[in-house]
Order: C-alpha cells, then sequence, then structure tokens
C-alpha cells in the first residue's frame, strides 16, 4: 500500500513539472543558482536607452486585457446612477413591467407573487424533462470556460487568429459576470431547489444567489456584442441568439435557475451591450472582430 502511494505521488510530481516546463510558448520555471548573476560582465549594463524605442506588445494577456474595457463601461457609460451600472440596471428592473423581480421593495412595478414563484417552480419541474438529453451538455456548460466554447466553437474560432474577437468575448464575460454578480447581492433570491427540495438539481449551483442568472447575462452580451460584429440577417446573427437562450434554458433544466432569473439575465445583458457597443474602446474592439468575423455565412 505505501509503495503504491509513493508511486502515484512520483507520478504526480513528474507530471506536474512537465507541464509547467511545457506551458504555453514554452515558457516554464528557471532554476538559476545564486552565482547566475555573477554570469554579467562587469558593470553592465551601463544605460539603457529611454524612452524605449517600442512598448510593451499591445496583444498581451488577453485574460488581464479585459480590465481596462471594465473600467470604461464603468466609468464612461452614462448610467443614469453616476458610475455604478449595478445600480442603474437595478433599478430599470424594478421599473420594467414585463420581467417579475423578488423584491417586496415600495415601487417594484411587477412584483414576484406567492402564486407565481408557484408557476417559477413547476416551470422548473416541467424543464427537467429535459435533462437525460442534455445532461452532458450541461455539465460541461457548468463553469465559465466551458460555456464560452460553444461561441468559440459555432465561430470556429481561433484566439490566435481572431484575437480581437476572443477579447471581445472574454470583454463581455467579465463585464456581464460582474454585473451578475452585483445584482445577485442585491436580491438574494435563493435557487429553487432551496424553495422546493423536490426539484433535486442536476448539478450543484454555485453559492451565489439565483436572480438574475449569471450564464443568461454573460451569454446574452457574448451574443449581442458579437452579432454588432457579424452581418445582421445572417444565420450567425440568428444563431447567436439562439446559442444563449440555449445556454441559459439548461440552467433551468439543471434545476439551479427559474425561467425569471433567465429573463431578467437576457434583460441586463442588454443594457450592457447598450453601453459597451457605444464606448470608445468597445466599438474599435467591435470594429476589429468585424474584420475577422466578415466570411462567416
Amino acid at each position: 500500500m505505501a509503495g503504491k502511494l509513493d508511486l502515484d505521488l512520483d507520478l504526480d510530481l513528474d507530471l506536474d513539472l512537465d507541464l509547467r516546463a511545457a506551458g504555453r510558448s514554452g515558457r516554464g520555471p528557471r532554476y538559476n543558482t545564486e552565482d547566475f548573476c555573477r554570469l554579467a560582465p562587469v558593470g553592465q549594463p551601463a544605460t539603457l536607452a529611454w524612452p524605449l524605442a517600442s512598448p510593451y506588445p499591445a496583444n498581451w494577456d488577453p485574460s488581464r486585457r479585459v480590465w481596462p474595457y471594465v473600467r470604461e463601461f464603468i466609468l464612461a457609460g452614462g448610467w443614469r446612477c453616476a458610475n455604478d451600472p449595478v445600480q442603474s440596471i437595478f433599478a430599470d428592473l424594478d421599473e420594467q413591467t414585463t420581467i417579475f423581480v423578488p423584491s417586496t421593495a415600495t415601487g417594484v412595478a411587477k412584483p414576484l407573487t406567492s402564486a407565481e414563484l408557484g408557476r417559477q417552480v413547476r416551470m422548473v419541474l416541467d424543464a427537467s424533462i429535459d435533462r437525460a438529453d442534455r445532461a452532458a451538455e450541461i455539465l460541461d456548460q457548468a463553469g465559465g470556460a466551458g460555456a464560452l466554447h460553444y461561441w468559440r466553437g459555432m465561430l470556429r474560432l481561433d484566439p490566435r487568429k481572431e484575437p480581437n474577437t476572443h477579447l471581445l468575448m472574454l470583454v463581455a464575460h467579465r463585464i456581464g459576470e460582474f454585473v451578475a454578480m452585483g445584482l445577485k447581492d442585491k436580491y438574494l433570491m435563493r435557487r429553487p431547489a432551496q424553495l422546493y427540495p423536490r426539484i433535486l438539481p442536476l448539478i450543484d449551483g454555485p453559492d451565489t444567489p439565483s436572480y438574475p442568472s449569471s450564464h443568461a447575462l454573460q451569454g446574452h452580451l457574448i451574443s449581442l456584442v458579437l452579432q454588432a460584429a457579424v452581418t445582421a440577417n445572417r444565420e450567425t446573427f440568428k444563431s447567436l441568439a439562439d446559442l444563449a437562450e440555449r445556454v441559459a434554458y439548461n440552467r433551468e433544466v439543471a434545476g439551479v435557475h427559474f425561467r425569471m432569473d433567465s429573463e431578467a439575465g437576457a434583460y441586463a445583458a442588454a443594457q450592457c451591450a447598450a453601453k459597451l457597443t457605444a464606448s470608445t474602446g468597445g466599438a474599435a474592439l467591435i470594429a476589429s472582430a468585424r474584420s475577422e468575423l466578415q466570411n462567416l455565412p
């Protein structure tokens, strides 16, 4: 037993080191000794040119390059509540009259009722009939990275060949997460199975409130900004909307979201898309993505 344990640990260690050493672009740790710096010529470098002849490459890590776009989205969006997209969309949701809002606050135009909550639970139960057909897809989309894979597949997107489209998706994904988590913290709506245990969800939802659905908000926002970069009325344009709706509905099938969660997510996504596509950085990024996607059907 001890020998087997040692074998497993050694194997894991070797695999981990191999993965790190052969990481992206061949990058990995350098095992330099304490004498390494002494190999530099004495007195060098004496001087280095400044200002630099060229700056850091503009196509730096896209997963981190999203943040300047997020900052512009927050500060230059012209929100009704200054520099606060979450509070602005929160106020808009409370005032709209088509989607139920889980709030008892005064002034909410379409507050959730006991009868409607019962209907929402029944819709989750009815959706569960699709679990057998969609189980693998639901599991694959449970995390953000897995869900993004479906948009990349639809567009046959290679981040190395279409870097601007890839960045645009990441920007929308991050903004959607920021807004969704802010709204969840305001409404603090329980998950379906927390209200009706017989739902028995297919997967364990994250430890976050239910309303709105983050998958719905992020998915619809990604599709909306991509639609801004493709030709309207073509098959890809329509398919992007269908994909966002399918990913959102899969969360209802899984038993982790109500229909009103998905609807609120789509509503908030439209609000975010209007601001992002009108921003200076967002509009420029969409224009760059458009040149990469011009040959889509």
